[in-house]
Parts: C-alpha cells; sequence; structure tokens
C-alpha cells in the first residue's frame, strides 16, 4: 500500500484509539525510503509530557510473523536515526524532521519505545522479539482487525462491564460489609490481587473511569515510580503502603462461601479514584515483568442505585481523593450532559426533517443502532438516509467544534482526550452548575460543526506539507474571535451546508495560518508550540483578509467595528483605536489586565490580547498593536473604566 494510503488508514485508527484511550494523543510523520541502504519507515508518534515511553505507529500489509518483524525493524530505525542526530534523510519531510528532532531533544527522558504495527487482518502469531536501540527496550505491539474492534469498544458500554470472580479467581471474592447497612447505599471492603487489577485493566482498559475523567487520563499517563518500586523492592508490602482503590458499582451479588461472605460478580465496575495504582500496576507486569503474586490492594467498592448516581458518584470522587482534590465538574458523569445532547439530536431534525445528526454518546452506538433498525438491505438503506454516516459524530468531535469555537485552538492540538477533559471540566463553569442543553444550543452547535467540518476539507485539499489539524483549529477560533458575532449560525443550521465562498475564504486563509504557525515557532518545535497559550496569543493577532463580497455566512448589515466594541461611543472610529491604546503606559495597562483576570465581563481572548498589549506597553510600544488587537483592547479598556477602575 502506498505511504499515502497508508497514512490516511492509520489517521482513521489512531483518531478511534485515541478517543477509547488506547493511546494518548499522537502526530502524523509518514516517511519511507525503503530505496535506500537502511531503510526506516514510519505513520505516527506519541511522546506525551508526563511519560518516559516513545509510541511509533506504522502499517502496512501483514500477513506473517516476517512482514511484522521488517514493518517494525523500519520503524524502530527512525528511532535510532533520530536519537543519532542523522536527520539529512528527512530535510524534504517537514513532519519527519520535526518529529527526529523532537525524539533527539528528548532523548534524555525516552526510557523505552514501542512499535505499534498496525493492520486490518486478523495476525495469529503476534510474537516479535524484544531489541535494543540506543540502550532503550524497544518492544512490538500488533493492533489487528480483533484488538482494533475490541479498542474501540463496540461492544463494551460501563454497565456491559461484568465481571465473574469465581471464574477469574476459582473462587468468589471475600468481602467485608458495612454494618449496619445505610438506606441509600452499601459499601464492602474486599482485597484484590494485583494480578487481577492487571487482568480488569488489560481486558477494559480506561473504560474502567468513565465516570471520572481526571482519572481516565491519569491511567495513560505518568506512572507513580513509588509504586513501581514498591512492587519491585517489597511487594508484601504494597498493601501496607499503598491507599487503596474507591469504586462504585451497578450491581453487586453476595453469596456466603464456607462461612464467609463473598462477592460472586458485580456489574457496571468504575474506579472513581485509584488510576495511577491500577496503571503501575499493568505497566509493572506488561512493561516490566516483575511478578505480582505478593501483590495485593484494599479496595472499598459502594453498590449505588441507579437514580443516586448523578448525586452520589461526584462526591465519592470528591471526597475519596485527598492528594489531588477532584471537583463535581471533573467528572464525565456530567454523563447528564451527553445524555441530554444525545436526547436533542433525536429530537431536533434539520429543516425538511428528511435526515438527522446522530450523536454517538457511547462508542460503536451508532453502527449497533444500524444493526438494530432491520437486516435486510432496505431497512439498512433507509436508516442511512435517515442518519448519514456524514452526519455522524461523537464527544470528542463535539469537544474539537465547541473549544475551536470558544477560542482554545491550542487546547484542541493537545489530542482528543485532553481536550475533551478540559472541555468537560469547563462546562459548568462555562454555563452554570443547573444549566442544561437546549434546541437552540443543539442547532448552534451544528451550525459550528459545518464549519469546523468545512475546514478540515479545505485543509486537505490544500495538501499543505503538515500541521494541518492546528491549521483547522486556529482558523475556526480565527474566525470566531474575529467574526463570531457576524456569522450567521441560523443560516447555517437552515442550509446545513458551508457555502462555496465561505470554502473559498478557508482555502485563502489556510496558507496565512500555516505560514504564520510555522513562522511564529521559531526554533521551536511547530507540533509542540501549537499547543501552547502564548501560540494562540500570537495566532490570535494575525490579521486575515476578507473578500469585498463577504459569504452569505456574515450577516449583512453588521458592521465589524461597532460589534466588536459595541460601547456607545459614536465618535470611535478604526483610526484612532490604536491611538486609544497606545496612549495608556504600563501601569495603565498593568490596573486593566489585573481587572480583567478577575472580571466575569471578560472572555478568555480578550484577557490574552490584553496581557499581549500589557507586555507592548512594558517595551515602551516598540511594537504597536495591530487594529484587531486595538479593537479589542478597546473594548476591555472602556469597560475597565465604567466598572470604575483608575485608567
Amino acid at each position: 500500500m502506498p505511504l499515502t494510503s497508508d497514512a490516511a488508514l492509520a489517521e482513521v485508527i489512531l483518531g478511534y484509539l485515541e478517543e477509547a484511550g488506547s493511546i494518548t494523543g499522537h502526530d502524523l510523520c509518514p516517511h519511507e525510503d525503503i530505496g535506500l541502504r537502511r531503510p526506516c519507515r514510519v505513520i505516527a508518534y506519541s511522546l506525551p509530557e508526563d511519560s518516559v515511553r516513545l509510541e511509533l505507529f506504522t502499517t502496512g500489509p501483514v500477513l506473517t510473523r516476517r512482514d511484522i518483524a521488517r514493518l517494525s525493524g523500519w520503524a524502530a530505525r527512525f528511532f535510532e536515526y533520530a536519537a543519532k542526530g542523522d536527520h539529512a534523510r528527512f530535510e524534504n519531510n517537514p513532519a519527519a524532521l520535526e518529529a527526529a528532532i523532537l525524539i533527539r531533544d528528548q532523548l534524555s527522558r525516552i526510557e523505552e519505545v514501542r512499535i505499534n504495527v498496525i493492520t486490518d487482518v486478523r495476525v495469529k502469531d503476534r510474537s516479535v522479539d524484544d531489541i535494543i536501540v540506543q540502550n532503550r527496550c524497544v518492544e512490538t505491539d500488533i493492533w489487528d482487525i480483533d484488538r482494533l474492534y475490541r479498542a474501540t469498544g463496540e461492544d463494551v458500554t460501563r454497565d456491559r462491564i461484568e465481571i465473574d470472580f469465581v471464574k477469574l479467581l476459582d473462587r468468589p471474592l471475600a468481602c467485608l460489609e458495612m454494618k449496619p447497612c445505610p438506606v441509600e447505599y452499601k459499601t464492602y471492603m474486599v482485597i484484590l490481587p494485583g494480578k487481577l487489577i492487571y487482568e480488569l485493566f488489560n481486558q477494559y482498559g480506561p473504560r474502567l473511569f468513565e465516570f471520572n475523567v481526571r482519572s481516565f487520563l491519569q491511567a495513560r499517563g505518568a506512572v507513580n515510580r513509588g509504586i513501581q518500586r514498591t512492587i519491585k523492592e517489597e511487594p508484601s508490602r504494597f498493601l501496607a503502603y499503598n491507599n487503596g482503590l474507591t469504586a462504585t458499582a451497578d450491581e453487586i451479588e453476595i453469596s456466603s462461601w464456607h462461612g464467609e461472605t463473598v462477592i460472586t460478580r458485580l456489574r457496571g465496575l468504575q474506579i472513581v479514584n485509584g488510576a495511577q495504582t491500577t496503571a503501575s500496576i499493568y505497566r509493572a507486569l506488561k512493561v516490566d515483568k516483575l511478578p505480582l503474586d505478593q501483590v495485593a490492594v484494599s479496595m472499598k467498592l459502594t453498590l449505588v442505585p441507579p437514580d443516586k448516581l448523578e448525586e452520589f458518584v461526584p462526591l465519592i470522587a470528591r471526597f475519596a481523593n485527598t492528594q489531588n482534590p477532584i471537583q463535581v465538574a471533573d467528572l464525565s458523569a456530567s454523563d447528564r450532559f451527553h445524555q441530554q445532547f444525545e436526547t436533542l439530536s433525536e429530537s431536533v431534525w434539520p429543516p425538511g426533517e428528511e435526515s438527522r445528526w446522530f450523536y454517538e454518546r457511547a462508542r460503536g452506538s451508532y453502527q449497533m443502532a444500524r444493526n438494530r433498525y432491520g437486516s435486510t438491505p432496505a431497512r439498512r438503506r433507509e436508516f442511512d438516509r435517515t442518519c448519514p454516516s456524514s452526519q455522524h459524530f461523537g464527544k470528542t468531535d463535539l469537544a474539537k467544534y465547541l473549544m475551536a469555537w470558544w477560542g482554545s485552538p491550542q487546547v484542541v492540538s493537545r489530542g482528543a482526550q485532553k481536550n475533551y477533559a478540559t472541555f468537560m471540566f469547563g462546562l459548568r463553569e462555562r454555563f452554570g452548575k443547573d444549566w442544561s442543553p437546549n434546541r437552540e444550543f443543539f442547532r448552534l452547535t451544528i451550525a459550528q460543526a459545518l464549519l469546523f467540518r468545512a475546514a478540515q476539507t479545505v485543509v486537505r485539499k490544500a495538501r499543505l506539507q503538515s500541521y494541518g489539524a492546528n491549521v483547522v483549529a486556529y482558523m475556526i477560533a480565527l474566525l470566531a474571535a474575529h467574526h463570531g458575532n457576524e456569522i450567521d449560525l441560523k443560516r447555517l443550521w437552515d442550509q446545513q451546508q458551508v457555502s462555496n465562498e465561505m470554502e473559498a475564504l478557508f482555502a485563502t486563509w489556510a496558507p496565512l495560518i500555516h505560514a504564520e504557525i510555522v513562522a511564529s515557532a521559531d526554533n521551536r518545535n511547530v507540533t509542540e508550540w501549537c499547543k501552547k497559550d502564548d501560540c494562540w496569543v500570537e495566532i490570535g493577532a494575525l490579521n486575515l483578509p476578507l473578500p469585498a463580497d463577504l459569504p452569505p455566512e456574515f450577516r449583512e448589515a453588521t458592521s465589524t467595528l461597532r460589534t466588536i466594541t459595541n460601547d456607545g461611543h459614536d465618535d470611535v472610529t478604526e483610526d484612532n483605536l490604536v491611538a486609544e491604546c497606545t496612549a495608556l503606559d504600563a501601569a495603565a495597562w498593568a490596573r486593566i489586565m489585573a481587572w480583567a483576570a478577575a472580571s466575569l465581563e471578560v472572555d478568555d481572548y480578550d484577557r490574552k490580547v490584553v496581557h499581549t498589549l500589557s507586555g507592548y506597553a512594558m517595551n515602551g510600544w516598540l511594537k504597536p498593536p495591530s487594529l484587531k488587537q486595538a479593537v479589542r483592547g478597546y473594548r476591555v479598556l472602556n469597560a475597565a473604566r465604567n466598572a470604575g477602575v483608575t485608567i
């Protein structure tokens, strides 16, 4: 398969794996030079900030163990060239060169390398020997069609996590029940063997942490070295040293066995505190090959009635974790939001009522719904007309659409998991504790999704050398920041498509944004630079051209200046806005910045612009603000004056 086809396949699959939590972010860097001596080939890489493991991804035709070994060897050689600083062969491939430079720069913290071979066939013989490259162990992991199916959760959701302890342990699990039993819940104390924890995480992964976004991320991130050291040096003391797990379940089956109370099976297990313990035990056996025979962990298991989940589980998570306090808003059981949004997707049809948008709250639910609708070709065609695949999206997609429009392209650039977590953390802060999405929110969200998807299509056609996903996120954020009040989202909902004129505008903007991202990175790694707040501050000041005839998505009668300033002063013109800002010294802008930081009247993007203007003022206005910066700066300046701030 050609490299471009392999990269396209890998991008789709890696997106699913990232959403499922099987990997933590990825960046494409397709490269192959298999015609050269000692060839190398790689598709993507991942090196999270809190990880000591470099993940490399490759794909290709896999038929035998020899095919796997060859693909893995080529990817391992990419790491070798990168680690040695032998980068000449990557000079014509910016994405691969950037990946190689990053690996070289971060080599001191890379302790191990894993090659992930992705294939769309079933692989029987998965055994590939580990090798040593640059004094690091390089292991190979196979993602064949069966494993991909399991990982993407087609048939596993929280309520389907059913654990049969008799089958896993050859005996039920001993427990101690809290007495007297409270009316609202039941709690049991249990001791789990380390090997059982490994088996549970190996089978269900991050789905064990669905109620807790922060735990979900911790389970995929850094591993606690203290826990690792205890497993290695004093495994018999693990129970004494470790705080244990806090978990909930939907159903717990209790019985008596040889005179003691035992748990035979449970359903809907969720670990709300103890993600690092779980991930560390998993790693100890999976990566470090440490025995778990003497490792045991205590667990407080609470049975929570379904009608108490939303009220009860957040509080358990919040108070169970004393080392890293978890807020109620941290919980993905803002699941209530997703349930409500799913209900809206089922009831709010676009104009014409011929098809609707399908919100996939649980991974795999779209395909399951399609299968349930009917097994005949006619019934399937009817489902496809009603819920076309082009109008189907999931939780991480929703987070990308909204976070970009809300002015956080740097967070979107950090990957699906981190962006989704930030999105969930901020929902209630943005809208309030008692807020629920309504029909209007759903319509506006779909309009923003249409813009985001149109930008993706345009950028894909533009064939930019690299950083396409970053360009999309920043393009939508710039559109919203500079012209958000002018865009008629209701029209977009009514039309259910983006106009040719808007696509042409995106096509004009894409290379300009790409060039500015690369230039602003200077000597820094561009991919990492796109994840920084400072990058958004710089790119946010970019003046992008508008055509004389605006796309129909723009409201015709809206004046950009009047919309943005919105201060009621008829004498404010574009000519004197810059002068208004530069007339103030650094001390005045410092007072404005302090007020803006605490004011609910100022949005995040305006705060960042004020921060930038304050820096310009400290440097004596050697660099004047752009018109867009001046417009926003003046708006905050005027609001501060109205609030009584001494300027």
